[in-house]
């Protein structure tokens, strides 16, 4: 079936009401008239929608690749489509804004004829990256078909950093430097080296609340995984030694230069070194001082371990960087002298946080930068983006035009009033009316980044042409075909 090759289009249906479509979505081409082209929008088990567009409405053949990052609120959750139709999700979140997504987007699916995903890569052990992956099979109850869905992962890569609960059986404190399971020293610095392919492998005592939670969501889907696939799910821990882990993507044109975590051999095996707590300066991000002047701190071990890879796709490059931090971001220019950097995409490390390497950030010179951040409760707040990353990420992009999208900010509230809640107490109500997603797709050569508003039919959106040797062009504006007149 053939794609929409507009960057925005407007369908009308029946009703007169109209929807917006994109570059890249699925069409199947029904009749044409003098007054336009009839189409039915496709979606993973057949037609979503149907109208009309404007006859000169253009069509491609082929798919494309598209990244699309989704607001989990404080978390990371993103979605990638190759055009050979691979699905790989990369983290989910800690809530059910991922799942609820994920099931709006592939609908239709059932226990017996599942969304099977290619991979689920958790980038980090830390739980607002992977516990909204539980959601998927919590959702499998929920009464309401729209918010239903059934997933079969074939692949489950992470670092192998599995984190151990805060308490040991005893009830005492569980040391910083214990946290992340068996170390080994060498030259005097710490390394984990109680690292795992499946966390299930470890007793049950060495996994905290939400590792418990994930081994038994993966168990519950390893019969539907068997019985489509006829293979089980596979468990991998993955280090920057590891781009064989992505070869099912070659045949799509898709390559992936693995960049992190950096394993270092130890006498007990592979292991990933202890980092620091940085130091609270805003000269951080300048690289004029080392990040390393703290404690050993297991959270920015996890964090600077996560994994982290460049993905090609023609001339277009995206960087993913789960929640590398300074430390980690100058370990990779120094282990890796000679790694490629460069790209056109850059998923930005941590949400924003403050604890950045600008000197990789330049080394990357992104045109479109992604921040995955946004207001939960007040238990989660960490002040994302923080105000030196956005001008760290201005002064780093390659020049301008340049974008960057902060789901937090795509996002609209709707006033809905005062409102009571269950203890009596007013308070003023808002409606989350629109969520912040961030969409790219590309062809290996053109890019569309784009993102939704409150008020219905506009967007912020960006094309772009990426050369062979990376330069870009920007486009004034993007095409746009507005509905076709109403039928009489």
């Amino acid at each position: 079936m053939p794609y929409l090759d507009d960057d925005i289009v407007d369908l009308r249906r029946d009703d007169g009401t109209t929807r917006q479509y994109y570059w890249g979505d699925e069409v199947e081409i029904v009749a044409q008239d003098a007054q336009g082209v009839r189409i039915r929008i496709i979606g993973l088990n057949g037609p979503l929608d149907e109208g009309r567009v404007r006859k000169d409405a253009k069509f491609r053949d082929d798919a494309l690749l598209r990244l699309s990052m989704v607001d989990v609120q404080q978390g990371d959750g993103m979605i990638l489509e190759t055009p050979g139709g691979k699905r790989i999700f990369i983290d989910g979140g800690d809530n059910k804004l991922f799942a609820r997504h994920v099931a709006a987007r592939f609908r239709g699916t059932t226990a017996v004829k599942p969304l099977l995903v290619d991979l689920m890569l958790v980038t980090h052990g830390d739980a607002d990256h992977f516990e909204g992956l539980n959601e998927l099979r919590k959702s499998e109850t929920d009464t309401r078909a729209s918010k239903r869905v059934f997933v079969a992962p074939k692949r489950y890569y992470h670092n192998g950093i599995v984190k151990r609960p805060g308490k040991k059986p005893g009830g005492s404190t569980r040391p910083e430097l214990e946290m992340l399971g068996p170390t080994t020293k060498v030259g005097g610095v710490p390394l984990v080296t109680g690292l795992v392919d499946d966390p299930a492998a470890l007793p049950p005592g060495e996994r905290n609340g939400p590792f418990t939670k994930w081994t038994e969501t993966l168990a519950a889907w390893e019969p539907r995984v068997q019985l489509l696939t006829g293979s089980p799910i596979e468990r991998r821990r993955i280090d920057h030694r590891s781009g064989d882990a992505f070869d099912f993507l070659a045949e799509d044109g898709v390559t992936i230069e693995m960049l992190g975590p950096i394993a270092e051999e130890t006498p007990a095996g592979p292991g990933l070194r202890f980092l620091k707590d940085p130091p609270d300066d805003a000269s951080l991000m300048l690289g004029t001082i080392q990040a390393s002047g703290g404690s050993w701190s297991a959270s920015h071990t996890i964090n600077g371990h996560s994994i982290a890879f460049r993905l090609r796709y023609g001339n277009v490059r995206f960087l993913l960087t789960g929640d590398m931090n300074q430390e980690a971001g100058q370990r990779l220019r120094e282990a890796l002298p000679g790694a490629s950097l460069r790209a056109e995409i850059l998923k930005a490390p941590h949400h924003g946080s403050a604890d950045f390497d600008m000197e990789m950030l330049k080394e990357v010179g992104p045109v479109v930068s992604m921040i995955s951040s946004g207001d939960e409760s007040k238990a989660k707040e960490y002040i994302h983006p923080r105000a030196t990353l956005m001008a760290a990420l201005g002064k780093a992009s390659r020049g301008t035009p340049a974008v960057i999208f902060i789901t937090e900010l795509a996002a609209f509230f709707a006033y809905r009033g005062e409102a009571t809640d269950a203890g009596g107490k007013k308070f003023v109500a808002f409606e989350r009316t629109n969520f912040g997603i961030v969409h790219i797709r590309t062809d290996g050569m053109r890019v569309l980044a784009l993102t939704h508003s409150g008020k219905e039919g506009m967007n912020e959106a960006y094309r772009f042409m990426v050369s062979p040797n990376g330069e870009v062009v920007f486009a004034p504006a993007v095409v746009k075909r507005s509905a076709p007149p109403k039928s009489t």
